[in-house]
């Protein structure tokens, strides 16, 4: 009996292009936004979708993201579940080609911190986003229907 023939191995959609990319583009959006504000965290998050995958990116952005506050010595401002909701919002917003000044300008609203409750709020609530686990790990949103 012959053994199958052994298929060629798939690019995993979530090896990092760039494993330097995060330093570089995280020392770009503090120097444009002159702090590390929301918007410079979601301008992070477009700059890594630029040069790769969806998934990619999100590894990036998450690692890169848990080293920062590790290293600032705050890991308890690190927060999965918020990291990844925004992540998917900027990518369901974010079309093709469209450069990051366009993107800020069309969706300032994404971009303002203080309107989190507008975007997440059907789906967690506050107690949940500010919990251990929501820190730790993303967690799935709870259908908008189901209440909390």
């Amino acid at each position: 009996m012959t053994e199958p023939a052994a298929l060629p191995a798939a690019p995993s959609p979530a090896a990092p292009a760039d494993p330097g990319a995060f330093k570089r583009h995280f020392a770009r959006c503090l120097a444009e936004h002159g702090r590390f504000s929301h918007a410079a965290h979601l301008h992070l998050a477009w700059l890594l979708l630029e040069e790769g995958p969806a998934l990619a990116a999100l590894a990036q952005f998450d690692a890169g993201l848990r080293a920062l506050a590790d290293a600032s010595g705050q890991p308890e401002k690190y927060n999965a579940t918020l990291t990844t909701a925004y992540f998917f919002l900027l990518l369901e917003r974010r079309q093709a080609g469209q450069s990051w000044e366009t993107f800020a300008e069309q969706h300032a609203d994404l971009l303002d911190w203080e309107q989190r409750q507008n975007f997440l709020g059907a789906f967690y609530d506050e107690d949940t986003l500010r919990s251990e686990a929501a820190r730790r790990h993303f967690l799935m949103p709870r259908c908008p229907d189901a209440g909390p």
